[in-house]
């Protein structure tokens, strides 16, 4: 299992705007191989708020399959230019570990 975060950094008072846009259909939902999307918003620093915005994929080939299909280029055309946003990094996790409750 693989763990994409990408991590938004953003002016505040414009999170909850840019969040709502990955509530939208765009393609992903119906990818193969795709488990599940959290956006997560964190807390205003120094005038700057950060969404973090965690894909699940079964492997890094499904990965791969979304990142190369015609809906992930249409998802993200224009999405660094929009003047809110300064700054934004990706990275990838595998999953080594989960606990659940009672185990």
């Amino acid at each position: 299992m693989l763990v994409v975060t990408n991590t938004i950094k953003i002016k505040e008072g414009h999170g909850e705007a840019i969040a709502s846009r990955f509530g939208t259909e765009n393609g992903v939902q119906s990818m193969p191989g795709f488990i599940r999307m959290e956006v997560w918003q964190g807390t205003p620093k120094e005038g700057v708020e950060e969404l973090k915005i965690c894909t699940v994929w079964e492997s890094e080939e499904a990965l791969n399959g979304w990142t190369s299909s015609p809906a992930f280029r249409e998802s993200h055309r224009g999405a660094g230019r929009h003047e809110a946003i300064v700054g934004a990094s990706l990275d990838k996790y595998e999953l080594v570990l989960s606990r659940t409750p009672g185990n």
